[in-house]
């Protein structure tokens, strides 16, 4: 059996297990992909092939006592860092001694580093050193939304695959087909504008129309705050920790539709409110727009590389700059 396989995940779920690169020994496993399309689904299913003892050409049995441990989170041969992890040094090199020194109950060890970044150099080392001179069948599976940090180092020594997001046709399709409640609820325009500023993704899309929603309705229809005299009270509206990166990410696919709409009159993100974009557009330059943006990406570098600090500092020097850039600047 395949588990809870997304129909955009199979075809290189059997391109990978029906291909030869498990006949070797020691080698690491790179997938990656450009926007949400739960790339660990599509691991958990290749693991479940590589430990099931009574797997049959792509299937594995799901009953064996691999599959039933690793269905109970506890397989001795398998470790997850999962995208939240916390992942030090110390951490990996105990997990090596810890896990290397557990009995093999199946041909292979893995280690599975979920949305990995590559960016810790002793870390990247310490696991190449695992690939290139352990003594056992080891398999260390990456999953990343870029080559560009994975050092060459590890690059080399590793299987690539790519996973690209369905077209938004396929997107559309596959959300009408399995969503009754969206079919029903929503219309052909709103169901495109939530696949496009959700990058193609159709988990991010789903879950967008289905829990969010009414809040990118509030926050669209009273953006105009922040164009005029009212930007406490913009601040106090959209302030939300848990949304934030939303409410940053649609206001960044506004911007790009006024853009488009001042410039290049092409395909919009948000299609649902083309009339809200042409509104705007009379309001911004394509300069003042830009100048949007570079703020944008700063406040999201901060936010990302200042984990520990105090977010609402930087939401306020966003929304503060955004408003001067908007109301002062000619």
């Amino acid at each position: 059996m395949i588990l809870n396989l997304y129909p955009w995940l199979i075809n290189l779920y059997k391109e990978i297990i029906l291909s030869n690169i498990f006949k070797r020994k020691n080698f690491g496993l790179i997938i990656n992909y450009n926007t949400n399309l739960n790339v660990d689904n599509l691991v958990i299913n290749i693991i479940k092939w590589l430990f099931c003892n009574y797997k049959i050409n792509y299937k594995f049995c799901n009953k064996c006592i691999n599959c039933n441990l690793l269905n109970n989170s506890n397989h001795p041969n398998y470790y997850c860092f999962d995208k939240n992890s916390n992942i030090s040094l110390d951490m990996v090199k105990n997990i090596n001694k810890i896990f290397f020194n557990n009995l093999y109950i199946s041909k292979y060890k893995i280690i599975y580093f979920s949305n990995f970044n590559f960016s810790n150099k002793f870390i990247n080392n310490f696991l190449l050193k695992i690939i290139e001179d352990s003594f056992y069948n080891v398999i260390i599976i990456f999953s990343c939304l870029s080559y560009i940090k994975i050092p060459n180092t590890i690059l080399s020594r590793c299987y690539k695959y790519i996973i690209f997001s369905p077209n938004e046709n396929y997107i559309l399709n596959w959300i009408l087909n399995n969503y009754k409640n969206i079919k029903l609820n929503f219309n052909k325009f709103k169901i495109l504008s939530s696949i496009r500023i959700s990058n193609f993704s159709p988990l991010l899309s789903v879950y967008l129309l289905e829990k969010l929603w009414l809040l990118r309705k509030n926050f669209i229809n009273n953006i105009n705050f922040i164009f005029y005299k009212n930007i406490s009270k913009y601040v106090i509206l959209f302030y939300n920790n848990h949304l934030l990166e939303y409410y940053i990410n649609w206001f960044l696919y506004i911007l790009l539709d006024i853009l488009r709409f001042n410039k290049f009159k092409i395909i919009y993100y948000n299609i649902d409110y083309i009339y809200i974009i042409k509104y705007l557009s009379n309001l911004l330059s394509i300069n003042k727009i830009f100048l949007i943006i570079d703020e944008i990406f700063l406040f999201l570098n901060d936010f990302k590389n200042n984990l520990n600090f105090n977010k609402n500092i930087f939401y306020y020097k966003l929304i503060y700059n955004i408003f001067y850039i908007i109301n002062f600047l000619k």
